[in-house]
């Protein structure tokens, strides 16, 4: 019995720590150097990112007038009809995917 007690003496003395850090001395010499190497690195990411430019997009050639007259030429090829339509709407209707496009607009009411 007095194996116990001592055993729960000990387990109720406990107290749990943090364990120190193990201490590295090439760690602490290279510390600085790496640092320095970090920021240089993004630093030179940083300038070829900002020397690489998007080219201006080409502008939008203006699509003759949609008439009707065209739309029933083409009424009885439905694979030429399809397509006309099809860059109809692609040229004319707002594109939804584009980032602050109409639908994130819309988004904010």
């Amino acid at each position: 019995m007095d194996e116990l007690d001592d055993f729960e003496a000990r387990l109720r003395a406990f107290r749990p720590r943090r364990p120190a850090s193990i201490p590295d001395a090439r760690l602490q010499r290279l510390r600085g150097p790496i640092w320095v190497a970090v920021a240089a690195g993004l630093a030179a990411v940083m300038f070829v990112a900002s020397r690489l430019q998007k080219p201006a997009p080409e502008p939008a050639q203006p699509l003759p007038p949609v008439t009707l007259g065209a739309l029933n030429a083409l009424a009885d090829r439905p694979d030429a009809l399809d397509a006309a339509l099809a860059e109809i709407s692609r040229t004319t209707l707002p594109d939804i995917t584009r980032p602050g496009g109409v639908l994130e607009r819309l988004s904010k009411f």
